[in-house]
Formats: structure tokens, sequence, C-alpha cells
């Protein structure tokens, strides 16, 4: 048991009074009771214990380290050199700080100016000619002339040229009009790299991804009619869905019109199938998309003749069920009654293939099978009837969102239809 005077002692410095030094503590005591007379030895390491335990009381951490502490403390040193050195050092680490900061800053500015587009030009018509052998070069997309395009290399990059009819009385092409056109950048917009007027055609250069092709050619293939790029329904429905956001974006992001929606200006690349929208800001300078006329063209809308939003969203509409069926916008059917050639469209299939019970199943595109979910075309044909509809049309924000939804429920699908591969199966004689 300790003396009273040892437990006071402990409690006030750690160097023992006479009276403690006296006591005789038991085995196992306190060791700090039980040391012996104070003696100038003693008195120095005690004051060196005192030392390293005053910064605790004093609130500074003696663990710190810009604070150290060896030996007595002298006199008058207080802990100004520590707090001056841990200062110094706080004062190094915002500075390193901000420096590592300024170059990240500098990086990601750098990184965001290099994800932009260049901005297009103006090419001369020489240089065009020079690239596609005078336009005498085999052209790719179909025999349309709205659909074929030349496949060529403009200044190091493969490129996609368009040959488009100029519209009556569209202004001239200059800087200016190039740069409104190429503005905007997303994912769903092919890169324009530049244009070029001669006489009464305009021709538009795009980037153009490796093995890429427009939408027209990689639904129907001239040679081989059994043929299509796009064989499952998720290729299908993620067409869809990039056309639909990009013509999204077009609308209520970039707050234009495209004017010119159609399977020839749609470019599917690969890998993934992903679909990018050419032709965007060209409806101001450009004559619309396969006609002679405004009301031949199978994705012009009826009900005006000049590009809005509303002639946008039927001309997908029309896209969409061209995506679905496989089928041209319009063709020709011969009428063994009337002995004629009549014209059908496909809003006119697929009207009365949802019209009737289990229509639909039997409409979609041959090519796919039966491997497609039912319930999703048949929401995915609704949604394109709303879009061609003469009243209550939405907007593509609408459509947008219904088509997207239909895509993540058919990804799903598909994943439930994979094979599973967690087990293997081998055949041998028992």
């Amino acid at each position: 048991m300790l003396c009273p005077g040892a437990v006071a002692t402990r409690s006030r410095s750690w160097a023992p009074s006479p009276r403690a030094a006296m006591c005789k503590p038991r085995a196992g005591s306190d060791t700090l009771a039980s040391q012996p007379a104070a003696t100038p030895s003693h008195r120095r390491s005690s004051s060196s214990a005192s030392a390293k335990r005053r910064p605790a009381a004093t609130g500074i951490s003696s663990s710190s380290p810009s604070t150290s502490y060896s030996g007595a403390e002298p006199s008058g040193a207080g802990t100004g050199t520590g707090t001056g050195t841990a200062s110094a050092q706080r004062r190094g680490t915002t500075s390193s700080s901000s420096t590592s900061s300024a170059s990240s800053g500098r990086a990601s500015l750098a990184a965001a100016r290099a994800s932009l587009p260049d901005p297009p030009v103006l090419y001369p018509f020489q240089e065009l000619a020079a690239a596609t052998n005078s336009f005498l070069a085999k052209r790719a997309g179909g025999a349309a002339s709205t659909a074929a395009y030349w496949r060529c290399s403009l200044r190091g990059r493969d490129a996609a040229l368009f040959q488009l009819q100029r519209r009556p009385g569209a202004a001239a092409v200059d800087a200016a009009a190039l740069a409104r056109i190429g503005r905007y950048h997303h994912t769903s917009l092919a890169r324009l790299l530049g244009a070029c007027p001669a006489g009464a055609h305009l021709y538009l250069a795009y980037e153009l991804p490796p093995g890429a092709a427009t939408l027209a050619a990689c639904l129907r293939s001239p040679r081989n009619p059994s043929f299509t790029a796009l064989r499952t329904w998720v290729s299908r429905v993620q067409v869809a869905a990039d056309v639909a956001q990009g013509l999204e974006y077009v609308h209520h992001h970039a707050g234009a019109v495209h004017g010119r929606v159609s399977a020839s200006a749609v470019i599917v690349s690969d890998p993934g199938l992903r679909a990018r929208l050419t032709h965007f800001g060209a409806a101001e300078l450009a004559a619309p998309a396969d006609a002679r006329e405004v009301g031949d063209s199978p994705y012009a809308d009826p009900g005006t003749s000049e590009p809005s939003r509303e002639a946008d969203i039927y001309a997908f509409g029309v896209l969409l069920l061209e995506l679905l069926s496989g089928e041209e916008p319009a063709r020709y059917r011969f009428d063994r009654g009337t002995k004629e050639f009549q014209r059908v469209s496909v809003l006119e299939t697929a009207a009365a293939a949802a019209a009737a019970e289990g229509g639909v199943r039997n409409w979609v595109d041959r090519r796919l099978g039966d491997s497609f979910p039912v319930s999703a075309a048949e929401r995915l044909v609704e949604v394109a009837l709303r879009c061609a509809a003469g009243e209550d049309r939405p907007d593509m924000t609408w459509v947008a969102g219904k088509v997207s939804k239909v895509y993540l429920e058919s990804r799903v699908w598909a994943q439930k239809l994979q094979v599973p591969t967690e087990f293997s199966v081998s055949v041998a004689p028992r």
C-alpha cells in the first residue's frame, strides 16, 4: 500500500518527497512510488519525464512529427519552435497541394479540349475530286443517290462523302454556316469534317469509323436479300435508342431541328453496332431526303413541308418501323385484282399488324426468327405509330425514354437466353 505522501507526490510532480522515500512499498506496487531518494541524477531523469508528458497536458500531441522533446526542456523554449515547424510544414503542404490541383486542372482542361471535335473546314472541290477519282469511284450504301456515299480519305482521316441536292434559294455555305452545323458534340451525332458546295450539289464529309455503313445498307443488301448486319433483336433496339437519343439532343439541347432523318442518314459502326446520326444542320442547305418533291419522301410529314421538330418525330416513327420490319419505308406491290402497282407504306402494314391479334409477331422481320420479345415489339410499334400520328404527337424526350426502357428490358431478356457456361457436359461410354 502506497503512503499518502507518495500518492500526493505523483499527482503533483514526478519527484518523490522525502516522506515517500522513507516508505517501503510492497512488491508489485507502483514503480514510480518505489523510486529511491531523490538524487541529482534522478531529478534530471524526472525532469526529462516531466518534459515528455508536459505537451499532452498543454494540448499538443507528443507524437507530432514536427515536435520532439529529448531531455529536459530548456528554459524559455516552450512550444514555439514546434509550432513554427508545424506551420512551415503546413504551408509547404498547402503549396504542394495547390500546385498539384493546378496541374490536375490543366490536365483535365487539356483532356476536355482534346475530346471536342475539330472545327469543320471548307474543302476545295479539287480535293474532293482527287479523293474520289473525279467522283468515278464506286459508291457504297445502296443504289439510291441519297443513300450512296464515297468511302475516301481526307487529310489522313477515313471519311464518308455524301452528295446532296442543294435547297433552292439556300444560303451560301461559308465558315459561319459550317460553324452552326458542327458546333455540337454528342456520341450519337456523327462528326462533321467539312463541306463543299459545287453548283446544284452539296458535299458533306463525315468521319467514318472502321467497319461502318449506313443503316439502309445494314438492313437491305441488294446482292443478298436474306442477309442483314443487324441479325439480333438487341442490335435493332440499340440502333433505335442511339438515333432517338441523338435526335432528342438535337431538339432539346442544341435547340435545332434535323430535317433529314432517314435510314441513309444513319451510320452504324462496328464493334457494338452503334448508330450515329449524320446530316445534322443540313436542312437549311439541302433539299429533303429521298425526294424530288416533299410529298414523295416516305419520311416526309404530310402535314408540313418545312423542317420542324414534329416532322423529325414523324420521320423517326417511320425509321423505327423500318428497323422492326426490315422493309423499305415505301414500296410498290402488284395488285392482281386491279393489275396495277400500288404503293404500300410501312405505316399501313404496321397499323394493320397492331390491330390484328398476334399480328405484330408475324409482321416483325422474319430474319430475326422468333428470337425477340413480342411484348417489347408491340410497345415499340405503338410508340412508332404515335410518332406518325397526325394529332397528339409526343416529343423526343418521351420517345427516347420509351425506346431506352425497351432497350434495357431487351438486354435483360437476352442475358436470360444465354447458354450458361458454369458447367460442362461430357459424353463417354459407360
